[in-house]
């Protein structure tokens, strides 16, 4: 049959695919109780207080808090460990912004630190290199929905007097030896931004199982305030706007609260994700068994002691053991517009290591360097942070160059029947009889280049 690419029928439509999040009856009529009620913010406010409740319980955790992204939730995990000017926090060098960002929105300094190319993860090989008397905290991200090697990390963690936090943006339910993320570290984050396997549009949850630290956080949360969680008692839905705190600001915050129509759409979605949380695993391993009888394509490398919830699902791609004579980039981006031309939904995510990023390079920060440089750093302090982001990080790059992801934003692997499942099978497997005409594709730069 040939191949879409070369002229050919494509394997299917597009149009085929299910976009995400899938929008039930039931989620429906959760907004419309909010708006019926007229209660659309606030602390202590109904849908709000139930889904911290709701989620800390899935969790296995304490405490919640709602944040309006996933990146405040970040914040305020840092912030309500005292994390600030003059501190670093170690982060992997293969993530979302979102988590070198929120270092730098507490004036700390994040200092990278190379990923495994076979998972993506933090290698916790590399971690100690990078300690520095300035260093407060270890962030890794189970990044893909895939945990983090969290004993490894938790000792190293220990052994330096160094705080844990996890950022679980993408790995709502994941579990590393029988025990959720985002319960190992003294605070863990979550994002509910529309991609995610719990969406609500945005938003975001911060877990503890600390009272003192959830409340700085909470406090943070709203403008810098006085707030506790006890002002709930004395919360009246007839007045929801009225309270009896203090308005008066003790500290620095913001106001990082979420919504209550993103708090029942949430809720509504909560109840449902156990079941999405096994289909996608068993779509996933589905996929993982016809693929990896391919050569040279392997599918997530899952260590047996996690249970990912595959937010992502990336392919690595080996040209040599393909039997091809194309660099990893090369066949990288002619196995994804070859797929995408038989109807797949084919991405990078990323395409480059968090410090090459501009933001990192040029270290200009808020403005005049702040708070990469810092008053009290000496100069082999700034020297040191320089050199961490421009390492060449080839855990990231052979990640990068070497992979792909199958799915997209607008259309991950959750939201997909069995049907599309079997078509995104028998798609790659076209494309894999026919591969040794893709080298032909490229050498005459028929094959674009994947920015």
């Amino acid at each position: 049959m040939e191949l879409a690419i070369f002229g050919g029928k494509p394997l299917f439509d597009s149009a085929r695919h299910r976009k995400w999040p899938i929008v039930t009856e039931d989620d429906r009529r959760a907004v419309m109780r909010v708006l019926e009620r007229g209660v659309l913010s606030g602390s202590d406010a109904p849908e709000a207080r139930a889904l911290q409740e709701e989620f800390a319980q899935a969790h296995g955790a304490r405490h919640a808090l709602l944040t309006h992204s996933g990146t405040s939730a970040l914040q305020l995990s840092l912030a309500a460990l005292g994390i600030g000017e003059g501190d670093e926090v170690i982060v992997p060098a293969y993530s979302f912004v979102a988590t070198p960002l929120s270092v730098l929105l507490q004036g700390a300094v994040p200092i990278f630190v190379d990923v495994s190319p076979e998972s993506g993860l933090m290698d916790p090989h590399a971690i100690e290199a990078v300690i520095s008397p300035r260093t407060k905290a270890i962030m890794p991200v189970h990044v893909h929905g895939c945990p983090c090697d969290l004993e490894e990390i938790q000792a190293i963690a220990k052994r330096h007097g160094l705080l844990l936090i996890e950022d679980a943006a993408q790995a709502h339910l994941a579990t590393y030896r029988g025990r959720f993320v985002g319960t190992f570290g003294h605070g863990g984050a979550f994002s509910l931004q529309s991609s995610k396997n719990l969406s609500a549009g945005e938003g975001g949850i911060y877990l503890t199982n600390d009272s003192d630290a959830l409340e700085r956080a909470n406090q943070v949360r709203n403008f810098g305030q006085d707030i506790r969680r006890s002002d709930g008692e004395h919360y009246r839905i007839e007045r929801p706007l009225d309270g009896h705190r203090s308005l008066l600001s003790l500290g620095i915050g913001s106001m990082y609260r979420g919504n209550e129509m993103m708090a029942a759409f949430a809720r509504s979605q909560l109840r449902r994700l156990p079941d999405l949380t096994n289909g996608v695993r068993s779509k996933a391993a589905r996929l993982s068994e016809a693929l990896k009888a391919l050569p040279g394509v392997f599918p997530p490398a899952l260590p047996k002691d996690r249970s990912p919830v595959f937010h992502k699902y990336r392919v690595r791609l080996d040209p040599q053991l393909a039997g091809l004579d194309l660099s990893h980039r090369e066949l990288r981006d002619a196995v994804i517009a070859a797929l995408r031309a038989e109807g797949c939904e084919v991405v990078l995510w990323q395409s480059e290591p968090l410090p090459h990023h501009p933001l990192f390079q040029k270290m200009v920060g808020f403005g005049k360097g702040f708070p990469f440089f810092q008053k009290d750093a000496s100069q082999s302090d700034g020297e040191r942070i320089q050199e961490n982001y421009r390492a060449n990080y080839p855990g990231v790059r052979s990640l990068l160059d070497g992979s792909i992801v199958l799915f997209s934003q607008s259309c991950p692997l959750i939201a997909q029947d069995d049907e599309v499942v079997e078509l995104y099978i028998q798609a790659f497997y076209k494309v894999w009889e026919q591969r040794h005409r893709l080298v032909d594709l490229v050498k005459k730069g028929g094959a674009p280049q994947e920015q």
